[in-house]
């Protein structure tokens, strides 16, 4: 048991190492790999002496170093310490071990046994069938307590309260060089889902309740109470989730699940800024009541202002059985667009039906009017669109605000069609999709496509909001933000029926949180495919800031007839 403790501080004694070895000039010689790494670690752990006096700390440092090879299976190691006072100074110390490992305890026996209900539960027994303890193999006390801790876990994980060991050993014949080790489990019984329990009155209730994926008889699982719980934090609701089995309330082998939730404020207020070299400085206000009746439906409102754009919107959400998954919402909205060749104003009544599938793709329905004023180029459109469409999206992450993995995949199409009333036929579709992969832990690349097409007789009878444009930060690099598009005869922009943009990034990094990258961009928006492709390329430094990465790049375009150097500036997610 004392080996097994031993082993366990080996982290932590790692973890202070750096802090030690600042007094400890410490050698090991005759053995390398995992057994060096574990005899350094128990030896600096080893409280140093506090005078001349080495006798008792030689003695300390032999028990660690056999404890420390010990734990790995080696109990006939020889070893020898030369320990003395570095430069003859007290607290400066030298010590240099010299080991010689000899042969190690093979594991000869294991001695697996599942009692109590357990041993009907086939995922339980597949889980114990394989636990990294080997026969023949050398004998590992770490592994062992790490098997024995993932028992006990696994047991807890699905229901089994009542789970201990009959028997826990290791048994060591030290001359035969050999082991047996025995572990007898007894689950007891599986305990299953009881009531749902509210522990103090909430408006809420009804939707907290319809949000369990269980119900009361259900066999207990940590992972489905863990996801119940991040359910009711992400709906929106709550500023404080708690959800919990009370083990202690069981009546026969159910136990009930209490949750305690906090609404948040009746009114909440959020504020943000950015800057981007597409739109420059921007500012956004947020406002919502997350709460508004006892049906869980909530409403807010947002403002977002830059130079070329002031935007207003407000949404009013119902929430349809659970509303992370399925929900309404009615949208209605402002915007005023002042960019290049274009000038807009729009107003737009909508509504949205949100589901999100078993596949965990977020599935949107809509229908929307939207009355547009605009002004592209040398043409003036005023239309009144009745637009209904549908919206696929998904996106995977890992690593948080600064990934290292995902991907994100967006397909939307959208109709107008003069049988319902709308100015004019118009049919949309666009398509996105974004790879983000680290390879070999170093060489990051991202990969970006776009692709979109409008079926109408001419683009001149497409709102400007609807239209293809291409360059600037998330397009064509090199170029100004939605710079490369059809032009009038007195070469003003006025947009196009496709949109066809790739990306390849790559960067490697340098120091901690920071990255080189290159990139190189392509594509164009056109009518009739008589353009040429536009690329551009360039070379920047990103930053895995505590906000999300900051980019700064520096991009030409390749084959236009500006050479102009365009700094590109960006920040927040990848995907």
């Amino acid at each position: 048991m004392v080996l097994i403790l031993r082993f366990a501080i080996f982290m932590m004694a790692l973890l202070i190492s750096a802090t030690v070895s600042a007094k400890v000039d410490l050698t090991i010689e005759g053995v390398e790999g995992e057994l060096a790494a574990n005899v350094e670690a128990y030896l600096l752990s080893v409280a140093e002496p506090k005078g001349k006096n080495l006798g008792a700390y030689r003695s300390s440092l032999e028990t660690e170093a056999s404890n420390a090879l010990r734990a790995l299976g080696y109990y006939h190691s020889d070893i020898k310490l030369d320990v003395s006072l570095k430069d003859g100074q007290v607290g400066k110390l030298k010590v240099t071990a010299s080991i010689t490992a000899g042969e190690p305890v093979i594991v000869k026996a294991l001695d697996l046994k599942l009692m109590g209900e357990a041993r009907h539960d086939e995922e339980f027994l597949t889980f114990a069938k394989k636990l990294p303890l080997q026969v023949d193999k050398p004998l590992n006390h770490g592994v062992y307590a790490s098997a024995k801790s993932s028992i006990t876990s696994m047991a807890l994980q699905r229901g089994y309260f009542n789970g201990k060991f009959v028997k826990s050993s290791v048994e060591v014949e030290a001359k035969e060089n050999r082991a047996t080790i025995v572990l007898w489990f007894d689950s007891g019984v599986r305990y299953r889902y009881g009531p749902l329990v509210l522990t103090q009155p909430s408006p809420a209730e009804e939707l907290v309740r319809s949000m369990a994926s269980f119900t009361q008889g259900d066999y207990y699982l940590t992972t489905q109470v863990a996801q119940y719980s991040l359910q009711i934090s992400d709906s929106g609701y709550f500023k404080n989730v708690l959800v919990r089995p009370n083990i202690e309330k069981a009546i026969g082998n159910q136990v009930p699940i209490e949750v305690t939730v906090g609404l948040k404020p009746t009114n909440s207020f959020e504020v943000g800024a950015g800057v981007t070299t597409d739109n420059g400085p921007r500012v956004k206000f947020g406002w919502s009541r997350p709460w508004v009746n006892d049906w869980g439906h909530s409403l807010g409102a947002d403002l977002e202002l830059s130079k070329q754009s002031q935007i207003v919107s407000t949404y009013y959400k119902i929430p349809i059985d659970d509303p992370n998954w399925s929900y309404l919402n009615i949208q209605t909205g402002y915007q005023r667009l002042d960019e290049n060749d274009t000038e807009s104003t729009k107003f737009t009544l909508g509504v949205q039906r949100f589901w999100k599938t078993p596949s965990k793709w977020d599935r949107t329905a809509f229908i929307k009017y939207d009355i547009e004023d605009s002004t592209q180029g040398n043409q003036t459109l005023k239309t009144k669109l009745i637009i209904p469409g549908l919206s696929y999206s998904r996106t995977r992450v890992r690593g948080g605000l600064n990934a290292v993995w995902g991907d994100k995949q967006l397909i939307s199409t959208e109709v107008s069609s003069k049988y319902w009333a709308s100015d004019a036929d118009i049919f949309k579709v666009y398509g996105q999709t974004k790879w983000l992969r680290t390879l070999t832990e170093k060489h990051r690349v991202l990969a970006r496509l776009e692709l979109g097409a409008i079926a109408v007789d001419s683009i001149k009878s497409v709102p400007s909001s609807m239209r293809f444009f291409a360059g600037g930060d998330q397009s064509i690099r090199g170029y100004d933000y939605k710079s490369i598009a059809p032009r009038d005869d007195d070469n003003k922009l006025i947009g196009g029926k496709y949109l066809t943009v790739a990306s390849l990034e790559y960067s490697y990094p340098v120091k901690p949180n920071w990255r080189i990258a290159t990139f190189i961009d392509g594509g164009t928006s056109t009518n009739d495919f008589s353009e040429d492709l536009q690329y551009g390329t360039g070379a920047g430094v990103a930053w895995a800031s505590p906000i999300g990465p900051i980019k700064l790049f520096l991009g030409v375009p390749l084959n236009s007839e500006e050479t102009a150097v365009r700094l590109h500036f960006l920040m927040g997610p990848e995907l």
